[in-house]
């Protein structure tokens, strides 16, 4: 995972507001969340089952919401909620996932194995979760990361 001076970097790039991108990394890393996305993770309901709703905190149970860029439905409901409540937080949503991506593979990239134009596609094109609505947000990153690749590397490698 990226660290948080790379996130903000990133998204300063991005022209995100600091202020979004700040609660961003606060929501995906669980370090104390803003009030409004707790809520999110503890209120929200996801219908599981027969008659079961839970909130995204009691489905992830004893794991660590850390992982929710690794879990395809949590993407899926974090990005209706955001659709639906807070649009503008959407694309840095998309950013910080697409970054985590490129540092897992920091050191295929740093060793020549990997370029990070090729991780950035792979991530667009396998990773990304799209939910009807975000289309556009993804496309904005997508167009980001690529135009800006060169700098990112810089970032993401020299830390």
């Amino acid at each position: 995972m990226a660290g948080y001076t790379q996130h903000e970097k990133i998204a300063e790039m991005a022209g995100i507001p600091s202020v979004i991108s700040q609660k961003i990394n606060r929501f995906m890393n669980d370090m104390n969340p803003p009030e409004e996305f707790e809520d999110h993770n503890a209120e929200r309901k996801i219908f599981v089952c027969g008659h079961l709703n839970v909130s995204i905190r009691t489905m992830m149970g004893s794991e660590k919401l850390i992982d929710r860029g690794k879990k395809e439905w949590i993407q899926k409901e974090d990005l209706k909620w955001l659709l639906e409540t807070r649009k503008e937080y959407i694309k840095c949503y998309y950013l910080y996932l697409a970054v985590d991506n490129i540092c897992e593979n920091k050191v295929r990239i740093k060793g020549g194995k990997e370029t990070i134009e090729n991780c950035i596609n792979s991530w667009g094109k396998n990773s990304a979760v799209v939910i009807p609505g975000t289309e556009p947000y993804l496309r904005d990153v997508m167009g980001f990361l690529r135009s800006n690749a060169g700098n990112i590397r810089q970032i993401i490698i020299q830390e």
